[in-house]
Order: C-alpha cells, then structure tokens, then sequence
C-alpha cells in the first residue's frame, strides 16, 4: 500500500534539535509522516532509521508516536568504473540486493560487483559499532518495524533493509520516507506490508532527489541518535 501526500499536515511540538535548525526540513517530515501511522502510537512498534539521513527523520517520527528508536545499518555500492549507477546494496545481518540491470553496463562485472559489496560489508561492521556501541538490534520479541530514510533513491537500500529483518522475523515490516522516486516505489511496494511516501518527485532523477536543507553525516547522525534514544526508550 501506498500513499502519496502533499498537502501540510499539523506539526507535533518543539524539534528535539532545538536551536539546530540544520536538519528542521527533517524533523518536520518525520512528524509529518507519524500523521499517517498513528495506530502504531504508543504501542510495540519499533522505529529503524536507515543512517545517516534517515536519523533526523525517524527521530522526530518516533518522538510523536511514543515508541523506541534505534538504526538498521545499511549501505548502497557503486563501482569504480561506473560509479553513475548504484549497483547495489549491503546491510547488517546479511542483507544484500544487487542492481540487476547493471550488469549490462560497462565495467560492472560480477567480480566487480562482488569486490564493492565485500568493500561496503567491512565498513558496516564499522558503523554499527558507531551508532550502536555493541547494542544488539532489539528485535528478539517480534515486534512491527518501521523502517526510516529522508529519501528513497533507488531502492536498493530499503530492500537490503528488508532482507536483513527476514532474520528476525517482524509481523510488519512498514517502510516511511519523505521522498521516493516512483522506479523506487515500484520496486519495494511488493515486499514491504506498507509505504508510506510524503512525494514521489516523479519529475526528478532517481540518483538525484536530495533536496534538504544541508547534508547529515555519520557524526552528526550520531549525536541526534544519542540524544533522541533518551526520549524514545521504552
């Protein structure tokens, strides 16, 4: 299920971020998409940011639903010798999804493919440890899931997102995104229980859809993690 939304919606209190207005376009995005998933407010749901964009985003989102938050590593690759297209995508817990349709451009080998997802695998084991600290995913006791970016590219990510879960087996895996591309939707509607999208810029290149205020990285991510986990713990 989908649904495409553009008009304003109510904003929820005072952005956790405060006088940081850096990433205030993704706070209010992810109040904005707690609009549409208040049957989860205040119940088992898990919120999962995909980092670093999706922290911002999800932050704000499970601050007005009232349920823990916490982040799904995962990483899309490129190859050196076409790095225009993201050929695929790695995550924690084994999840993996390749771009079928770039083997037919040049220089994207299987080898090659193979080598830049090992590359993007080692960095992961990294990133966890950064966002985490040793913390196991908190997923044991099969739990609904909703998984968080600031945009949907390719799709890639959130379908290596998704693979990752299959381990843990969640009654509902639902996939919140305040931008996605429409070969994106089309591509994650079948395996995902519900997408929720507030634009589908079908107007805008896959590869090309950011449009926030200033970029988020992992040191930044990090720190609003830190800071949103004390408000969400459950």
């Amino acid at each position: 299920m989908n649904d495409h939304v553009t008009v304003v919606e109510p904003v929820y209190g005072v952005p956790l971020i405060g006088c940081d207005d850096r990433y205030e376009d993704r706070a209010t995005a992810g109040r904005h998409l707690a609009t549409f998933l208040g049957r989860f407010r205040g119940g088992h749901a898990i919120v999962l940011a995909l980092p670093p964009g999706g922290v911002a985003v999800a932050g704000e989102l499970a601050r007005s639903l009232r349920l823990q938050l916490d982040v799904l590593v995962v990483r899309e690759f490129r190859v050196r010798a076409n790095p225009v297209i993201v050929a695929g995508a790695v995550g924690e817990a084994g999840g993996l999804c390749l771009n079928g349709a770039a083997i037919r451009y040049s220089g994207i080998t299987p080898h090659a493919l193979w080598e830049a997802a090992l590359h993007e695998q080692a960095l992961i084991a990294h990133l966890v440890r950064r966002y985490r600290r040793e913390r196991p995913l908190p997923l044991s006791n099969r739990r609904p899931v909703i998984l968080v970016d600031d945009g949907m590219h390719s799709g890639l990510a959130q379908l290596a997102a998704l693979q990752a879960l299959r381990h843990y087996h969640p009654p509902a895996c639902i996939i919140a995104t305040p931008r996605a591309h429409p070969t994106a939707l089309r591509r994650i509607t079948p395996w995902a229980d519900q997408v929720v999208a507030l634009d589908d810029h079908a107007s805008t290149r896959a590869d090309d859809i950011d449009g926030w205020q200033t970029s988020l990285g992992d040191d930044d991510a990090t720190i609003l993690l830190d800071r949103y986990r004390l408000h969400t713990e459950i």
